[in-house]
């Protein structure tokens, strides 16, 4: 019977889970993060009540369960919540602090790091967390060459070796480094997964799995009670194209200053959609708690706040994360390459007449309300290391800022160079062959990435460029973009304060290396150039030293226009007032849920009543 009924649920698309039973009293390691804490960063914050469901909406499925072997936020929006790391991130400050560990050194050469775990934790199925796990996720599955992992990139050391990792005993682990790497301890913020569970899709462990059985490890089909973590959530309930329910996870090892064990609330149904549009109307209609509104909705949103019992928290600086164009300069490569467009698009000055036709000014304005800024660097605005600084830490002046202005006069002038003119007399630029230069944008179906583009193609269209505005779905995108099939892409890359987090992209053997993933066999002069930067600002532990060489980094790239940065929204969102600590929400920190959302900390207020 029970087999028929598991049947049953797989034929119904819906896929449900059962919590465990939880500590029978607080872990001696547990982490107790001070809320309402004089003279703590949490002190403006309050100890919460348990209970409720928090509901918030995500655009798109998730492509699958397992958090290294994802590369979208279509599916870390829920892994996220469901692994964390020896360190993280401070929600509230940004500064690296132990997680799992519960304390970490490093040695007088900065060459060992030693990371102390929490004691008497466990897995969301009950079982021990151990080093063994550590062990496991980093050798097995971050280190496996079997296997794509973004995290690698980011770990590894400027001559393409990795830290070495050994155990001392049960709990305790250490990372040996060749040399002083300033962002190892970032790297090592990576999730780590579960041996007693996924060990069986490992030739080493089982004999009987095949070297790539890991990629049929926690997909979609997975039954959810296989799906074990150490986070705050758990996935419970999956109904594809509908609905996704985290319930707390009852081993989670966060508590409050007064002892009440985190997460909060019992629950978070997060409602799939198909667009923001969606999302909005779930929220205003009060089916969502929480909102990220776009800048066109701002003004509309602050009008219904009072009367609807919502709040619009505003800020005026651009939050983590970039936009961009990317023109594919292995054009062809999939089916045997273009040669014409291949050069052409590898040429400079093509990218800046692009660049000078890109109305960031109107982008602002018409689909942001004002609510946002131009970018022009791939580091985040809000990281210390942001070149818009003129030191480590500083003020930003924008002293540094590599502006290409908005001049179609001077973008036409460019093309004329390049003799991509109209040949034929029928208004649409021609390649030098005679071909007409027919390109092809494609973006993910986001209201906010489709008006942006459509008011770049509009620009492109002005000065001769035939170039046409694509909608795909968001995955197919990424794997377009990852298997180099595409022409030329408008997307968004998450940021964070490392500049080292970005080199899985302009690192030239980098895996998003996209926009020219032959440059790894055949680097350019610029290339090495990048990669020097890169490494040269990783291999020095004095944050002011290595400023200097990541801001030379961001402005070579900048100028180098592989990527054509865009604009990047100031940080807003909305919430109803019936969540406590919801006003907390910090556009500088990195925060752990959505939109600036710390879903530990929030609380149902109402629950009081």
């Amino acid at each position: 019977m029970r087999a028929l009924g598991v049947l049953l649920l797989l034929l119904a698309g819906l896929f449900v889970v059962g919590a465990g039973q939880g500590y029978d009293e607080r872990p001696a390691d547990a982490m107790i993060l001070p809320l309402g804490g004089t003279g703590t960063d949490y002190a403006d914050l309050v100890p919460g009540i348990r209970g409720g469901t928090l509901h918030l909406a995500a655009i798109e499925d998730p492509k699958t369960w397992n958090h290294h072997l994802s590369h979208e936020t279509s599916t870390t929006l829920f892994t996220n919540l469901m692994f964390r790391g020896l360190v993280t991130l401070h929600p509230l400050t940004g500064e690296i602090i132990p997680d799992l560990a519960q304390s970490y050194e490093i040695s007088a050469d900065g060459c060992t790091i030693t990371f102390h775990l929490r004691k008497g934790i466990c897995w969301s199925d009950g079982m021990p967390f151990t080093a063994e796990d550590v062990l496991f996720t980093y050798h097995d599955i971050l280190l496996n060459n079997n296997l794509v992992d973004v995290t690698a990139d980011a770990t590894s050391h400027w001559n393409g070796s990795f830290p070495r990792c050994t155990q001392v005993d049960d709990y305790t682990v250490e990372f040996a480094l060749s040399y002083p790497f300033r962002p190892t301890l970032n790297s090592l913020a990576f999730a780590v997964l579960p041996k007693h569970t996924l060990a069986e899709f490992f030739p080493k462990y089982n004999p009987a799995a095949s070297a790539d059985a890991f990629w049929d490890a926690w997909t979609l089909r997975t039954p959810l009670e296989e799906i074990v973590g150490n986070g705050p959530w758990v996935i419970s309930e999956y109904l594809p194209g509908h609905s996704v329910i985290m319930t707390r996870n009852p081993y989670y090892y966060a508590y409050d200053s007064q002892g009440t064990q985190l997460p909060y609330y019992d629950q978070v149904t997060w409602h799939i959609t198909s667009n923001q549009d969606e999302s909005a109307a779930l929220f205003l209609q009060g089916s969502t708690d929480c909102y990220g509104p776009r800048s066109e909705e701002v003004d509309a949103f602050l009008s219904l706040a009072n009367e609807s019992g919502f709040s619009v928290l505003m800020s005026d600086q651009a939050g983590y994360g970039t936009s961009w164009v990317m023109l594919n300069q292995d054009y062809g490569w999939w089916f045997g390459r273009d040669e014409e467009r291949m050069a052409l698009y590898r040429d400079l000055r093509f990218r800046q007449a692009l660049a000078h036709s890109a109305n960031k000014d109107v982008i602002i304005d018409q689909v942001y309300g004002g609510r946002a800024v131009s970018q022009w660097s791939p580091v985040s605005v809000p990281s210390p290391f942001y070149a818009g600084r003129e030191e480590y830490a500083g003020p930003i002046t924008e002293s540094s800022a590599v502006i290409h202005e908005y001049d179609p006069a001077l973008s036409s002038q460019l093309l004329d160079e390049l003799q991509v003119v109209d040949q034929d007399g029928d208004g649409w630029r021609d390649l030098p062959s005679g071909q007409r230069l027919d390109i092809v944008l494609e973006t993910s179906d986001n209201t906010v990435r489709q008006a942006s583009a459509e008011i770049l193609v509009a620009g492109w269209r002005e000065i001769g460029l035939h170039v046409v505005l694509r909608i795909t779905e968001f995955n197919q995108l990424v794997d377009s973009m990852q298997s180099s099939d595409f022409e030329m892409i408008l997307l968004g890359l998450t940021g964070g304060d490392e500049p080292n987090g970005g080199s899985n992209v302009y690192f030239s053997c980098g895996n998003l290396h996209s926009f020219r993933y032959t440059a790894c066999d055949d680097p350019t002069s610029f290339d090495r150039l990048i990669d020097a930067y890169l490494n040269v600002g990783a291999t020095t532990m004095d944050s002011d030293i290595a400023f200097t060489y990541y801001r030379d980094y961001q402005i070579e790239v900048a100028e180098h226009l592989d990527l054509i940065y865009l604009v990047g929204p100031l940080f807003q969102y909305a919430y109803y007032d019936h969540v406590g600590n919801a006003q907390e929400a910090s556009p500088v920190g990195v925060p752990s849920g959505s939109n600036g959302l710390f879903t530990e900390f929030v609380f149902d207020k109402r629950l009081a009543e």
